[in-house]
């Protein structure tokens, strides 16, 4: 998933590099995972940020280019109509706000889910969907960071339950 920075003092390659980095975790985070070898049919849900390179949230981006960036939460939701959204929150440079938010469509393919931001130019983003994780790589450049890459693991913490209208499901 890719994220649009809401900041106004990023530069405006650093808020896109922000804002795909957090779409990709929150991408990932969507495609709720297990440690189950098949995949799971549903993916959608809500799911938030747990870790970052193992590190409990909040974290500080390392190696920061222009400004000291903390991820304190991202949640993301993946609806049944192959739509999801995501927003995270933290502070650059002390000061708190929404760091990044993102929205588009996704599809499944097994146990790959592949998403493509409406906010970011459709960025495309992939993700592997276990039972109830999600682990997936982000380039250190998406938040920021001249690091070469971050493992980020989402949890979903809800199912969305489809809506329903005389007991059929409704989009």
């Amino acid at each position: 998933m890719i994220f649009s920075v809401r900041s106004t003092r990023r530069s405006p390659i650093a808020r896109t590099m922000l804002a795909l980095a957090a779409s990709a975790s929150i991408t990932l985070a969507s495609a709720c995972g297990s440690d189950v070898p098949t995949a799971p049919t549903d993916v959608s849900g809500t799911y938030v940020l747990h870790t970052i390179d193992g590190l409990a949230l909040p974290v500080s981006v390392p190696n920061p280019r222009d400004h000291l960036i903390v991820i304190n939460s991202v949640t993301a939701t993946l609806n049944t109509n192959d739509t999801y959204a995501v927003a995270g929150t933290g502070t650059e440079d002390g000061n708190a706000s929404t760091v990044f938010t993102d929205a588009g469509t996704f599809s499944q393919s097994g146990s790959t889910l592949h998403f493509t931001s409406a906010t970011l130019n459709g960025a495309t983003y992939s993700g592997t969907a276990k039972t109830d994780t999600v682990i997936v790589t982000l380039p250190g450049g998406f938040v920021d960071s001249d690091n070469a890459s971050f493992d980020l693991l989402f949890v979903r913490v809800a199912a969305n339950t489809p809506r329903r209208v005389s007991g059929k499901p409704v989009d």
